[in-house]
């Protein structure tokens, strides 16, 4: 029985009682995804870190060294959104993009598989659910690398349901697989091949020849492109390890095997508690693709990630995905009790943080609360008290859009996640309107590369002296001006970290200036140049 779902609970979902159109969940979608992913430069953190990496690869011209160091899928797609957008978008902004890109993905190919696994009614329950999860809302809407391996572990989890079911589920596994391989995830491929390898072994509905042929077809395909990928970079003298990025897995450093566990509880919110009230309901059903599969996902990841030699919160999006998978059969079979709960906690959750927004932006246009502007003040918050209509117009439209919403949603099944995941939405999108602009220039390199082009003539070089890698990159892109290791530079450039002294410089230098980036406390940039 390949749908764990109770007898009539599908039938929760009739013409009368599913009345939201799709038309609105799509927008929904759209509403999610397009604030913050435009309209800013990249920001300090895994953004900018991205950015510096794309950045490389355009300027090296995409060297296969430079692309065996750092995964090429998302990069590629990168460069391509971004030269595609050139022409009215910033590149970061056209870079950026990618990640809508794979964001979108993941959405389409894990709705599919809930459909292959519940019914379709469960698609838009495990893309809502997804959309919902906390951990998803800020790492979705930057430059992250990350989002391809989500993109492509969707894709291998729709073709891996869809075995049973459909020849072409096996050439969906394999092109998921090499999307996988090319993504920088050979250990996650691997393990979702093998996750195939174990269905078709215990049960019964991947035993059919039709589903074993399938798998036949996305091992093989997997092979083949994984021995084509290593022979190539073997030409180019890179690595085994370096080459299949398994440099992840090896080693010592940074390992944390408690990591991921230990951030899910907000991290996977609101998935995880539905998912676990589908495996408590269907708890005497574990031989059912619908509990088997993303069970035995879930679990693998979570082993395979306790090797993980540098985790980071970017790589734990994965594990959204089986959790998703579970939520939308939880979904489907909530009570009312627990459904209204979940419904009333993020109305009540995300209104007060809709409200504190509308405080700290009368604090940073009009200077009220006083003591709330002068806060803003201290964090590096430029332009306090200065009004900005369009932000006032912005975030006005925003929250009508919203209480409309919760004044029109119509009772169904979909309700409780689609008011959460709506919810959570609408404060994201109020936060860009009211905020992205002082944040922008809080959190990016902006305004230190503007000073160096105000004062560093456009032929001259600057030379960096303990400028960390990511800074050194953004202020020259920041600043169009060359950062190079060269004595002969009549410009010199120095950082200091928190708490350490001015630099002493050798004679024969002239401070010039000296600053930071608004608010910030930890990194201090002194310039100098020749007499």
């Amino acid at each position: 029985m390949a749908n764990p779902l109770p007898a009539g609970s599908l039938k929760l979902f009739n013409k009368r009682t599913f009345s939201l159109p799709q038309a609105g969940l799509l927008l929904l979608t759209l509403a999610w995804l397009l604030p913050g992913l435009v309209g800013h430069a990249p920001w300090k953190g895994g953004d900018g870190d991205h950015f510096v990496q794309l950045w490389m690869l355009l300027q090296s011209g995409a060297a296969p060294q430079s692309v065996a160091a750092t995964p090429p899928l998302y990069y590629w797609v990168a460069a391509a959104t971004a030269w595609l957008t050139s022409s009215f978008l910033p590149l970061a902004d056209g870079a950026r993009l990618a990640s809508g890109l794979f964001i979108g993905l993941a959405l389409f190919f894990v709705a599919r598989a809930a459909r292959v696994l519940y019914g379709s009614e469960a698609g838009w329950a495990a893309a809502l659910t997804l959309l919902g999860c906390m951990g998803l809302l800020v790492r979705g809407h930057e430059l992250n690398a990350a989002t391809a391996q989500f993109a492509a572990a969707a894709i291998m989890l729709c073709g891996l349901v869809s075995l049973p079911r459909d020849p072409r589920g096996g050439w969906v596994l394999g092109v998921g697989a090499v999307s996988m391989l090319l993504a920088g995830g050979a250990a996650e491929a691997a393990l979702f091949l093998l996750l195939a390898g174990g269905l078709a072994i215990g049960l019964a509905d991947y035993r059919t020849p039709s589903a074993r042929r399938a798998f036949a077809w996305a091992a093989a395909l997997a092979l083949a492109a994984g021995a084509l990928w290593l022979a190539y970079l073997t030409t180019q003298g890179i690595p085994f390890a370096r080459a299949f990025n398994l440099q992840r897995w090896m080693g010592d450093t940074g390992k944390a095997p408690f990591y991921y566990p230990g951030i899910l509880g907000w991290y996977a919110w609101p998935a995880w508690p539905l998912a676990a009230w589908a495996v408590y309901r269907n708890r005497r059903q574990w031989k059912t693709p619908g509990v088997a599969m993303p069970v035995g996902a879930f679990l693998g990841l979570l082993v395979l990630y306790t090797f993980d030699a540098h985790p980071a919160e970017e790589q734990g999006l994965i594990f959204l995905l089986p959790l998703s998978l579970l939520a939308a059969s939880g979904l489907l079979t909530l009570q009312r009790g627990a459904a209204n709960a979940l419904l009333w906690f993020g109305v009540m959750l995300f209104g007060f943080l809709g409200l504190v927004f509308w405080v700290y932006w009368s604090a940073h246009d009009f200077g009220a609360p006083a003591r709330l502007a002068s806060r803003l003040t201290r964090l590096g918050l430029t332009g306090v008290g200065e009004f900005r209509p369009w932000a006032l117009g912005l975030g006005a439209v925003v929250t009508l859009i919203w209480v409309v919403f919760l004044a029109r949603v119509q009772r169904s099944p979909l309700r409780p996640i689609l008011v959460w995941t709506a919810s959570m939405t609408f404060i994201w999108a109020l936060l860009m309107a009211l905020f992205q602009a002082p944040l922008d220039r809080r959190l990016s390199y902006a305004s230190v590369g503007g000073v160096l082009a105000a004062h560093v003539p456009p032929a001259e070089c600057i030379q960096p002296y303990r400028i960390r890698h990511q800074q050194r990159w953004l202020l020259a892109y920041h600043s169009g001006r060359q950062l190079a290791d060269d004595a002969r530079c009549n410009w010199l450039l120095m950082e200091t970290r928190r708490h350490e002294r001015a630099p002493k410089v050798p004679p024969g230098w002239v401070k010039q200036w000296e600053g930071a980036r608004p608010g910030d406390r930890s990194d201090r940039f002194y310039l100098y140049a020749r007499p």
